[in-house]
């Protein structure tokens, strides 16, 4: 697989890969990126990742979390060389950062996963997001009013309409068209893979940070169990008033977390 598209803040001395749920795109970290870096300038290099099929990252021809994990590990070791990494991923993203570990041991210091579990996750409320984005008549399309729209009986909620809009593009040249960058056929159309979780028999004993939110349901009790399974060295944190997007829903919470794990991780590294 071609190398993914990633997105480069700050210049310290480690690296933080975030890695977005599915319709996302790695620019949607912008905000808590350049919070995490004002809080330790020196400290953090922020690479913000297109994962496959979404942004401007290459599409493939089926939906697989281990062929996610490779590209992401690919793209680490090209980007990074001999610094430290940390992994970060939100949602499926989430799943993408744990097989990434799981299958490459030895690729980062610490892993955040953000709202997700290591689990099949049942993912049918995301289908009439896929039918509202299929529904526009891009070739009849003018504005980007006119498919909000058309999408707005399905997805009432103005904030996520916003949020599967950024996935429209205008090309204004020869050929003007409207058209989705992230590869929506195969994303629509394969949600039972998106929220599968492959079998692993593997574990990894670095320090993991899990964040979940308090009005969500992604992560339950239930999950424990296969959490710890994987991740013996997991330290959780619940942020209250948030949903499944919790580094929108309370940003300075969840820097402040993130911040604060990722430097004990150092202080636990430069002691050894």
């Amino acid at each position: 697989m071609t190398e993914l598209h990633v997105t480069t803040l700050g210049d310290g001395r480690q690296d933080v890969y975030w890695c977005h749920g599915i319709f996302g795109q790695g620019k949607n970290f912008t905000r808590v990126a350049k919070d995490l870096l004002a809080s330790g300038p020196d400290a953090y290099r922020c690479i913000l990742v297109d994962l496959p099929n979404h942004g401007r990252s290459p599409w493939t021809r089926d939906f697989s979390y281990p062929d996610m994990a490779e590209a992401l590990a690919e793209t680490v070791r090209t980007t990074s060389a001999d610094r430290p990494v940390h992994l970060l991923g939100h949602s499926m993203g989430g799943k993408v950062v744990m097989r990434t570990v799981l299958d490459n041991p030895d690729l980062a210091r610490s892993l955040t996963v953000v709202d997700m579990a290591p689990v099949d996750s049942r993912l049918t409320r995301l289908a009439p997001l896929v039918d509202a984005m299929k529904s526009i008549d891009l070739d009849a399309l003018t504005t980007r009013r006119e498919a909000e729209d058309q999408m707005r009986q399905e997805v009432p909620s103005a904030t996520i309409r916003q949020f599967l809009l950024q996935n429209l593009r205008h090309d204004t040249g020869e050929n003007e068209r409207w058209y989705w960058q992230m590869n929506l056929d195969l994303l629509g159309n394969d949600l039972s893979d998106v929220g599968a979780w492959p079998p692993v028999t593997t574990t990894w004993d670095g320090p993991v940070l899990w964040i979940t939110a308090e009005q969500s349901d992604y992560v339950g009790p239930d999950h424990s169990q296969a959490i710890h399974e994987l991740f013996p060295q997991v330290r959780r944190i619940r942020v209250k008033n948030s949903g499944h997007w919790v580094h929108s829903d309370q940003p300075a919470v969840f820097v402040q977390v993130l911040a604060t794990f990722l430097s004990h991780c150092q202080a636990d590294s430069a002691s050894r």
